[in-house]
């Protein structure tokens, strides 16, 4: 029977650098989704923090965890612009009409094409 043995700091760090590494990744593919883009972005800062603590350990993934997550929060904020900047376009009249002339416009070359 073996003995039970406790996880050293040493792996307990480098779960959290690798735990930042997933969180960041999961924050660039979370792009339809703002808030959880945030939210992983921001795990993935709390948890990188948190392994850079330890002296002993590299500071390559916790640093690569660090840029994933600030990169996701940057892009949760672009994506949170651009539906922003979509409602506020949808808004104006003046756009809606020449969305629908470009749609029309659109149609019409559809319906030139010959039917086989």
């Amino acid at each position: 029977m073996e003995p039970n043995r406790l996880p050293s700091p040493q792996n307990k760090k480098n779960f959290f650098s690798l735990l930042s590494i997933t969180a960041g990744i999961f924050a660039l593919f979370a792009c339809v989704s703002p808030p959880m883009q945030l939210l992983f972005g921001a795990t993935a800062l709390m948890m990188a923090y948190i392994s850079k603590n330890n002296e002993r350990s590299l500071p390559v993934p916790a640093f690569v965890g660090s840029l994933l997550g600030i990169a996701g929060i940057f892009c949760s904020f672009a994506v949170l612009g651009l539906y922003v900047m979509t409602i506020r376009m949808l808004d104006d009249p003046g756009y809606v009409a020449m969305h629908r002339e470009f749609m029309r416009q659109y149609q019409d070359m559809i319906n030139s094409f010959p039917l086989k």
